[in-house]
């Protein structure tokens, strides 16, 4: 739980409280919830202000921290992390006067689209977040990236302090991790309710296929997606490919069918 300890309210609280990291959150989206979530269960983060456009976001915090929607009130602090969306980070940062570590968490922005500060920095954590879920940060990876190396400790503790695993990443890295992370997880999830779908449509449960999913994203890390590639593509199964295809009256998924078919193919010939 977040606390000070209440050690014996003497010089050595004090210390403690001042040695913690004192952030200012910026943004109400899923991943700002999480962070907040995290930091104030934190007994090395001290979450001073969150700032977001609209207070009625953030107004449900207002009696355990400092809320506020005018960016010009932003308190002292060691690190503003910014989480808002990709086109917002740049007019965002250049509206921040500080001399604190300035940082935004998306994947595929670079460091150089942070304007005003000239301590700016990234903190990338890579996974899907979702305000209703919730996440541990255990054995996270942050994709770290600073404009100067003595900013990186901050940084480095910080996603420490969470149980992350932090790693330093330039932004063209960075770019290329995030691209690879919408592959495994936006367009998965896309086909899954694509045939989430046709198995409503067919009132087919979609649960049954729980076990499946699990599996096959579990085994594609035990042995790598390399070993994992079962199915009618890579057996070269014309007649049920070709009876698959009947099935699919939308022309849209005939297609994308054929294609990733055609990909399997290609990559195991």
């Amino acid at each position: 739980m977040r606390g000070f300890g209440f050690f014996n309210l003497g010089e050595n609280f004090f210390m403690y409280f001042w040695s913690m990291t004192k952030v200012v959150l910026l943004g109400a989206g899923n991943l700002a919830f999480h962070f907040y979530r995290q930091f104030m269960q934190s007994d090395e983060i001290n979450l001073i202000q969150w700032y977001n456009r609209s207070l009625k976001k953030v107004d449900f915090a207002k009696n355990k921290l400092a809320v506020t929607n005018q960016i010009s009130q932003l308190k002292t602090a060691d690190l503003y992390l910014i989480c808002v969306s990709d086109d917002a980070i740049e007019t965002v940062s250049e509206n921040i006067q500080s001399e604190g570590l300035i940082a935004h968490c998306a994947g595929g922005v670079p460091l150089n689209r942070l304007k005003g500060s000239s301590r700016r920095a990234v903190f990338y954590p890579l996974q899907s977040f979702t305000k209703e879920r919730d996440l541990s940060f255990e054995n996270l990876t942050f994709c770290i990236e600073t404009s100067h190396p003595n900013d990186q400790p901050l940084l480095k503790n910080l996603a420490k302090s969470l149980g992350g695993d932090p790693h330093l990443f330039n932004s063209e890295n960075r770019a290329l991790i995030h691209m690879i992370a919408v592959f495994i997880n936006n367009f998965g999830n896309h086909i899954l309710h694509l045939v989430s779908e046709i198995s409503k449509k067919h009132n087919i449960p979609f649960h049954f296929f729980n076990l499946l999913i699990n599996e096959t994203y579990q085994k594609a890390m035990d042995i790598g997606p390399e070993n994992s590639q079962t199915g009618p593509a890579i057996r070269q199964d014309k007649k049920i490919i070709n009876k698959h295809l009947e099935m699919l009256t939308d022309q849209n998924l005939k297609n994308l069918y054929l294609n990733l078919t055609s990909s399997i193919q290609k990559n195991e010939s």
